[in-house]
């Protein structure tokens, strides 16, 4: 059964049959199919068919139309009402569990079906249109992914062509169309391209980023020689250094210069340690080229694999892990922290294991679920003590810092923050450091101790903008804006929270998350002293944080919207509320709900 595009039903043999006779039996099927936990008859016939003489009698109505169109009269019976996978096939399903075809994804949830006078049903399939969206683009950009790692740069330049279809606007797709074309042989349909996105933006007022161009290159071709393993292998040691002395240009050049001496050498182990540093590097070091980053831990993934390094392998899935959850891709992410972790625990390595642990643990905040995401990053930070790495328990504990003051531990999130700030102060680490100081910022706001929360927010923000750093700059920012506002200073906490926003979204491989919790900032201040902005503000949250599955917003986004007057918003916000660990926005919803 088809419900991405135009919903149709098939038999087995793939064989049309007859549709439903009306759009409110195939909005019926996807709220069940779809639905988070069963619903009751009551529930379902209030939301579809609020305004018939006999709502529950046309709920039966389309129950029964549905068991005769899919010829099983033992489905859809009951109260509640469910479906279970096995009862039949859903296309919807299989998009999630990652088994539907890329020649199947792209089609939008129920097109056409736009049913009347169901106003809490409208807000649903909003909803879960928008995740399905978000999900396709996630399995197409994987999909072109991995075919183009595995030398299918065809087929990787098809699945990437419906990514970018989806989002003409999203940069990184088309960053992926260009580079899959240039794989395939098509530098003059990569040049085409590129010359549409880049009118494309302009006439929305956006300026590309400098890795949209570099992905319409050819690479270079590699060098002649004989020596190459030894070639390889002292450019992957002056890279590394370079790196580490902080010359992120320096060692990436190199690196790039070592990585088709490395292929040439045909040593697969050098090689995959090549490019997982090589993608590393674009990764963490250079803003803007998380795309590239992710083609070349991809070759990386591949040639680990083949070789059969469990080390290496799970590496490298926690570095793509850590790109996707960065992106909004908290699925892709979870799927390779799965096997991250199974690899992880075979090798025994406790840093290998803290890592992925940490990218875990930050994975499932980014969803809401902080309680998971607390115990996950504990065991990070001991694990990594025990094993001596410092910088992983403090970005650790760091991290843990945030899940703990969103869940309301004011006190252990600020213990937390100081943890981290004593470990990055003491190993002089400042490229992390303004993270742990912008939380306890917000911890000692919470607690009212407001002139030392301004003190870390100002080191925070200073340290952020010598770093370049448009996360922290952000973060920092927004603390800024909400002590402005407390102090009773609108107009400077207009201009720091407009602010925030610009640093924290200039660059197209921005962190989401951050970019959301300063546009939740934005709609704090925006409800205590511009009340018309509300509205569009929190739709346009509602709308980014849907495109990158971020549940917690998109909670926020629906109370604020229900609190401006929509009140069609509240049984949304209602449910997404009992899917995250936030008291504050289950306590808000209550109030709401009266």
């Amino acid at each position: 059964m088809w419900l991405l595009g135009h919903p149709r039903i098939e038999s087995g043999a793939g064989q049309p049959r007859q549709p439903p006779r009306g759009q409110k039996s195939w909005a019926l099927l996807a709220r069940v199919a779809l639905a988070a936990r069963p619903l009751t008859r009551g529930e379902l016939a209030g939301e579809l068919f609020g305004e018939a003489d006999d709502p529950l009698g046309a709920l039966r109505w389309c129950l029964a139309d549905l068991r005769r169109c899919c010829g099983d009269p033992r489905l859809l019976r009951g109260d509640p009402v469910s479906l279970t996978p096995g009862s039949l096939w859903l296309d919807v399903w299989a998009l999630w569990d990652g088994s539907l075809p890329a020649a199947d994804i792209g089609g939008e949830l129920l097109a056409g079906v736009e049913p009347r006078n169901c106003p809490a049903f409208d807000m649903w399939l909003m909803l879960a249109r928008g995740r399905c969206a978000a999900r396709s683009m996630e399995e197409l950009r994987q999909a072109a992914l991995r075919l183009l790692a595995e030398g299918e740069a065809e087929s990787a330049a098809e699945s990437a062509g419906r990514a970018a279809a989806l989002d003409p606007l999203d940069e990184g797709a088309q960053e992926l169309l260009l580079r899959t074309l240039v794989a395939a042989g098509h530098p003059a349909r990569a040049a085409v391209q590129l010359a549409s996105f880049e009118a494309a933006l302009a006439r929305e007022g956006i300026v590309p980023s400098p890795a949209l161009r570099a992905a319409a290159r050819a690479p270079s071709e590699p060098a002649a020689g004989l020596r190459a393993v030894v070639i390889a292998g002292s450019l992957l040691r002056a890279g590394r250094a370079a790196l580490d002395a902080g010359s992120a240009d320096a060692g990436i050049e190199t690196l790039r210069r070592a990585a088709p001496e490395a292929e040439r050498a045909g040593d697969p182990l050098l090689h995959a340690d090549v490019l997982r540093t090589l993608g590393s590097a674009l990764v963490h070091s250079v803003r803007g080229f998380d795309g590239e980053g992710a083609v070349i831990l991809h070759r990386a993934l591949a040639i680990a694999r083949a070789s059969g390094s469990q080390r290496l392998t799970a590496d490298i899935l926690r570095e793509l892990a850590f790109v996707d959850l960065q992106a909004g891709r908290h699925t892709s992410a979870a799927r390779a922290l799965g096997e991250a972790s199974t690899q992880a625990d075979a090798v025994g390595d406790p840093a290998l294991k803290a890592g992925v642990l940490a990218i875990r643990g930050m994975n499932e905040a980014d969803l809401g679920h902080h309680d998971s995401a607390v115990r996950l990053l504990a065991e990070s930070a001991r694990t990594a003590e025990s094993a001596g790495r410092r910088q992983q328990e403090a970005w650790s504990t760091g991290v843990m810092a945030r899940s703990l003051l969103l869940a309301g531990q004011v006190e252990e999130a600020r213990a937390a923050a100081e943890r981290s700030i004593g470990i990055c102060s003491r190993d002089r680490w400042n490229a992390f450091l303004p993270w742990p100081q912008a939380l306890r910022s917000h911890c000692l706001a919470a607690a009212g101790q407001w002139d030392q929360a301004r003190d870390d927010a100002e080191q925070a923000f200073a340290l952020a903008c010598q770093l370049g750093d448009p996360c922290w700059e952000g973060m920092a920012g927004r603390a800024l804006a909400l002590l402005a506002l407390h102090a009773g200073d609108a107009v400077a906490a207009e201009e720091w929270i407009t602010d925030a926003r610009r640093r924290c979204d200039r660059v197209p491989d921005r962190y989401v998350w951050v970019s959301g919790f300063v546009a939740l900032g934005h709609l704090e201040i925006a409800a205590c002293q511009q009340p018309d902005l509300v509205m569009p503000l929190a739709r346009r949250l509602y709308r980014d944080a849907l495109r990158t599955d971020l549940p917690e917003f998109i909670g926020w986004a629906l109370i604020y919207q229900s609190e401006a007057g929509d009140p069609a918003s509240l049984p949304l916000a209602r449910a997404i509320a009992r899917e995250v660990t936030n008291p504050a926005l289950q306590a808000r919803v209550a109030a709401l709900a009266g």
